[in-house]
């Protein structure tokens, strides 16, 4: 029996923890080979090394592409496409896997869509038909789905919004998302176990999550933005005995400003900032926090399934579909205060979060993307050639 060859392409820790649990399923399965690509902020000494963390999970890495310029320009993803483009571009070719295997909207997924179009390789894209309204993501992602030959949605709504751009209903599924079987894999820590990884003493303290990232269309805004919000963080922090732990923002032009307001806060016995976490240190860090602040796609996707309130600063992630549990507020310290106590202390408001139905699946997405693939004829040309909208 011929395995299907799989070869996902990753390039940062969040967008890896939706695929994780796919490329798990799929290497557990006798019906696929699986292999990796690695690349962008996995790469980063910056940014931790994830890449290291794919090793230790288990997965053939077949190459590592180094395309990221840490400019802090808005020039920089623009160049680094082209060199991942091109460097993807020979592995493919090399490696002439049947399906290429990505997650959302970033220089990954254009570049893969780009490639596998090309060389003639079936592009699965996981998180298609998702609109985040005011940066460059959205029309990356909606040229991603263009390319791609397989959708698989995270809600049903955008399983119909791919189909009305024109995407066939054949090659479009609502799966879930994947992330969530992270979730519920990690055995529980109590709060004195995660203080101890940590090194962050919260045994007796209760503690709000930050992970703020910047917005293209508004880099240079990036600095007095995070200002503005670690600055109304800080002070209902210590108003309230609160602890803040933050995390790093991603690789975005703008990134480089964030960081140097964190670098300011870092010696506030309060807070703590951590390039990236261990992902069982992480899922229950989440699990017992009162609130994530900031703008992060975790706030929209995840956090439903932690049943945690989120306040989203800021016009990212607005346009995507809210569960009920994200409060979108301006870069307004008053705002963004207020926000946060409703998070923390409306217990009518916390009570309503705890209640909310998620509309992104119940943690079986892996198992219903390995069927779609197993069930895909490769010989079968509806696949690789798209409708005509002419």
């Amino acid at each position: 029996m011929k395995r299907k060859k799989v070869l996902a392409i990753t390039g940062i820790r969040s967008e890896y923890d939706i695929l994780y649990p796919v490329i798990r399923r799929l290497r557990d399965d006798k019906h696929f080979d699986v292999k990796v690509v690695v690349c962008g902020a996995h790469l980063s000494d910056w940014h931790g090394l994830t890449y290291k963390k794919i090793i230790e999970d288990g997965f053939e890495i077949v190459e590592k592409i180094d395309y990221l310029l840490m400019t802090n320009e808005k020039t920089q993803r623009a160049k680094g496409i082209g060199i991942l483009t091109y460097a993807l571009t020979q592995t493919v070719d090399r490696e002439n896997s049947d399906f290429l295997l990505v997650v959302g909207d970033r220089e990954e997924s254009l570049a893969t869509a780009i490639v596998g179009n090309y060389l003639d390789k079936l592009v699965a894209h996981i998180g298609g038909g998702d609109p985040v309204f005011g940066n460059a993501d959205d029309p990356i992602r909606f040229a991603t789905s263009k390319l791609a030959h397989i959708h698989f949605t995270t809600a049903q709504v955008y399983a119909e919004n791919l189909k009305g751009i024109g995407e066939d209903a054949f090659r479009t599924f609502f799966v879930g998302n994947p992330a969530y079987e992270n979730i519920q894999g990690v055995t529980r820590l109590n709060l004195e176990q995660i203080s101890d990884r940590l090194n962050f003493d919260i045994k007796d303290q209760r503690y709000l999550v930050l992970l703020k990232h910047p917005l293209s269309s508004q880099k240079e805004k990036s600095f007095q933005q995070m200002k503005t919000t670690l600055e109304a963080v800080d002070e209902f922090a210590q108003k309230n005995q609160l602890k803040v732990i933050g995390i790093y923002p991603n690789t975005d032009p703008g990134a480089v400003d964030i960081l140097n307001v964190i670098n300011r806060f870092e010696q506030c016995s309060h807070m703590r900032f951590f390039k990236t976490l261990p992902r069982d240190v992480f899922v229950n860090m989440m699990r017992h926090a009162l609130v994530l602040v900031g703008n992060s796609s975790m706030g929209i996707l995840e956090a439903p399934f932690y049943k945690l309130p989120v306040v989203n600063v800021g016009l990212r992630q607005q346009g995507r579909l809210n569960a009920g549990n994200v409060e979108f507020v301006d870069y307004h310290k008053n705002h963004i205060q207020a926000a946060i106590r409703k998070a923390c202390f409306d217990q009518e408001y916390r009570k309503k979060v705890a209640r909310l139905r998620n509309p992104f699946s119940n943690g079986v997405s892996s198992e219903r993307i390995r069927k779609v693939l197993e069930s895909i004829d490769l010989e079968d040309k509806k696949w690789y050639v798209k409708k005509s909208l002419c």
